[in-house]
């Protein structure tokens, strides 16, 4: 149902898109249009919201109450080196599935080779005080002014594969040592056309699949503010650099 609930709304995003767009056999010159969509899963899995659902590479069954994170600087890049900048700051809520579909943006016309997103908050905003919007306070996403945003936050419970009992899993990850630049590799001509880019996060390659193995049994709680949590920090920023990949869907 969620899944086909997904494909609904991307469809009506796409088709809005699409009326959006004009005719190539007038001499009237179109505008170019872009939207984002992240899509989170787990394997291809949609997530289900408090349900031991999912295996992670260490083959414990883990589930989600929480599932936030920041995406910074949504950058396009053309053929040519020029950048088009998105999106400031945008909190990426799996339980408010319209904050996964970023607004249609107008972009200049080019060929477009890269998308390029910060995972975190920058380190200028990440210590500037009472902000607004998706940096709001009550979004429920920062320790203090000091410390700052937590960039990602998994809650959850999971099996333990030493007691075989359920336990709480808190994953917030942060501070400016976490923040991530990632650069996708696309093909986009834009002339006379709209486009989706879907942002594909496969929340399990964060765990180790492919990558380093996070286990969570006897390391389910990280703040990301001990200087302890450092190591967790580094192989967490090593996994979300390939757990991310794009999709391009073109609309003339």
């Amino acid at each position: 149902m969620k899944r086909n609930m997904k494909n609904l709304l991307f469809l009506t995003i796409l088709s809005t898109a699409v009326f959006f767009g004009c005719r190539k056999d007038t001499e009237i010159k179109c505008k170019n249009y872009v939207s984002v969509h992240f899509n989170n899963h787990v394997s291809g899995n949609d997530i289900l919201f408090d349900t031991l659902a999912y295996t992670n590479a260490a083959g414990e069954l883990f589930s989600f109450s929480i599932l936030k994170y920041y995406v910074s600087h949504v950058t396009l890049v053309q053929d040519n080196g020029n950048k088009v900048e998105l999106y400031a700051h945008e909190l990426i809520d799996e339980a408010n599935e319209l904050s996964t579909f970023l607004d249609r943006i107008e972009i200049p016309e080019g060929h477009y080779t890269t998308i390029e997103f910060n995972l975190g908050v920058d380190s200028i905003h990440n210590h500037s005080g009472d902000q607004v919007g998706d940096l709001d306070p009550i979004n429920g996403m920062i320790w203090t002014w000091n410390t700052g945003y937590i960039f990602y936050k998994h809650e959850g419970n999971f099996i333990s594969s030493t007691s075989g009992s359920a336990q709480p899993l808190v994953y917030h990850y942060g501070t400016d040592n976490g923040l991530l630049s990632l650069a996708l590799p696309i093909s986009m001509h834009a002339f006379n056309s709209n486009h989706s880019i879907r942002i594909d996060f496969d929340i399990n390659k964060a765990y180790g699949v492919n990558g380093v193995l996070i286990p969570f049994t006897n390391n389910n709680n990280h703040q990301s503010v001990s200087v302890d949590d450092l190591p967790w920090i580094n192989k967490m920023k090593d996994n979300f650099g390939q757990s991310f990949g794009a999709s391009v869907f073109t609309f003339e």
